[in-house]
Formats: C-alpha cells, sequence, structure tokens
C-alpha cells in the first residue's frame, strides 16, 4: 500500500480526527501527497451527508497543527543548528535556508500565508518563522488563513464529485490522481537536476580556483 491509500485509509477509518492527523503529517513530511488527500477529504464527507464545512475545518485544523510542529524544530534549534542540520540532509543546502529566511523576513505574515499555496514551501516556510521567534498565535492565524483557502478549494471540489457520485467520480479520481502525479514526478525531476547542475557547477569552481 503506498502513502496515499494508506492515509487516505486511516482518513476513512478515524473520520475527521483522522483527516486532521493525516493532513498534520502531510506538514512534517511533504512525500505524503497533501494535494491528492484534500479531495478525497471532501468525497468522504459528501459520502457521509456531512456539510462542506466539516471536512475543510478539519484539514486546515490539521494544516495548522503539522505548521506548528515544523515551527517549534525552527524555533528550538535556531538558525546555526539548522543550518547545521540541511547540510546533512541529501539535496538540500545552507542557501535553502538563507533564501526561506530572507522571504520570511522581507514578508513575514503574508510569506506564512502565501506559503501554504505551494508545495514544499509551505513546510520551509515554518522554520524561519520558528527561528524568529513569530508570535505562535499570529504563525498559528497566517497558517491557518492561507490553508483554509487553499484546502477548500480542492475539498470543495471532491465534495461535488462525491455528491455526483458514480462514473463522474471515478472519473475525476482516475483523472486527478493521475495529474497530481504526474506534477509531482515532473517537479521532483526538474528540482533534482537543478540541484544537481549547481553542485557540478562549484565543483567545477573550486577546481578552476584551485
Amino acid at each position: 500500500m503506498d502513502l496515499a491509500a494508506w492515509a487516505i485509509a486511516v482518513m476513512e477509518f478515524l473520520g475527521g480526527p483522522g483527516t486532521m492527523l493525516v493532513i498534520a503529517a502531510e506538514a512534517l513530511f511533504p512525500p505524503i501527497p497533501g494535494e491528492i488527500l484534500l479531495p478525497f477529504a471532501g468525497v468522504t464527507a459528501a459520502e457521509n451527508h456531512q456539510h462542506v464545512l466539516v471536512p475543510i475545518a478539519w484539514t486546515t485544523a490539521g494544516s495548522v497543527l503539522g505548521g506548528l510542529g515544523v515551527y517549534s524544530v525552527g524555533r528550538a534549534l535556531g538558525l546555526r543548528r539548522t543550518r547545521a542540520l540541511v547540510q546533512r540532509l541529501p539535496l538540500l543546502e545552507e542557501s535553502d535556508v538563507d533564501a526561506a529566511m530572507r522571504f520570511f523576513d522581507r514578508y513575514g505574515f503574508p510569506a506564512v500565508a502565501i506559503a501554504r499555496f505551494v508545495p514544499m514551501v509551505r513546510t520551509f516556510i515554518s522554520i524561519p518563522a520558528g527561528i524568529e521567534k513569530m508570535p505562535v498565535w499570529l504563525f498559528a492565524l497566517a497558517t491557518g488563513l492561507g490553508s483554509g483557502i487553499w484546502n477548500a478549494l480542492f475539498v470543495v471540489a471532491g465534495y461535488f464529485f462525491g455528491i455526483a457520485g458514480g462514473e463522474a467520480l471515478e472519473g475525476f479520481v482516475r483523472l486527478y490522481s493521475g495529474v497530481v502525479a504526474a506534477i509531482g514526478i515532473i517537479g521532483g525531476i526538474g528540482f533534482l537536476a537543478k540541484r544537481l547542475r549547481d553542485r557540478r557547477r562549484q565543483r567545477e569552481e573550486t577546481a578552476d580556483a584551485g
């Protein structure tokens, strides 16, 4: 069973609390595909005859909970130890931390809210917020605002297809899952290629300087 299937099974078994926990885990472990899970929260709510605001509330609570988890890591480690940790992680560099810090320092509250619309970035933006000791309530508000809007787009789409049911729902699931998977693969390959190219250029520059 892949991560998406496992996450959907948890959501179906535990209901709203399970949805909250899975979405929180997506913030802590980006490989869990949040953009696939959100529509299924809407589908499940429609099948259980719940109001559409119910899954939106649970998913947003999960986003805030997960964001606070990453925020706590940044706050506990501080800038120096965060940089040291990133150096030990594959495909990540200190420049990634510096870029996130600059973005946060420049935009603050809007940076946290807007970052919720961008996969991966929404996880990293929580780290400088924690490092800079952004007030917890303000961070939670920004995360909840951005996540609420973003989550609602996907949840509502799944909700209406869940109401339609039948072939409409099956077609939506197949098409949506395929599109998200393709985007994820293309994005991952692009990131990997750019990072490897940057590191090769750095090695060449170091060799030339030597």
